[in-house]
């Protein structure tokens, strides 16, 4: 069963949708633009795992693009949420990794991770509106 498109919760949730997908889009294009200094940022602090970091940061403004565009433009809601969904845990897990592994300051790095959650519960949300509709959902 589909949305009914002229419900405030569709119209509400296709805006969101939109709004998510460009910005997921709009940020993975940023760290390719600054690309550099975003490998350099997301190395360092991982100590001997700082190659991972590298390679990571190559990875995820990827992951970003097509989960994004994936979620803007409405299609393969299953591709787009694990392109997301895996860029967007990384990323607290990898701030969070470099206190523990080179003794960079946890207050340095929160304000990130939290950051990074902000943007997981806006996904979950996406997730949620855009995939469940009508007698689908699981109340």
């Amino acid at each position: 069963m589909s949305c009914d498109l002229k419900s405030p919760k569709a119209a509400a949730a296709i805006a969101l949708r939109i709004s998510f997908g460009l910005s997921l889009l709009l940020v993975g294009i940023a760290h390719y633009m600054s690309l550099e200094m975003f490998a350099e940022m997301t190395s360092d602090g991982l100590g001997a795992l700082s190659i991972l970091g590298t390679v990571w940061a190559y990875i995820l403004p990827a992951l970003m693009i097509v989960g994004g565009a994936l979620f803007a433009v409405g299609m393969y809601y299953e591709v787009a949420s694990w392109a997301s969904g895996l860029a967007l845990g990384s990323i607290p897990v990898g701030m969070l990794l470099k206190p523990v592994l080179s003794g960079v300051a946890l207050p340095d790095v929160m304000p990130m991770a939290i950051n990074a959650f902000i943007w997981i519960l806006v996904y979950v949300w996406v997730v949620k509106l855009c995939t469940c509709c009508g007698s689908t959902c699981q109340k």
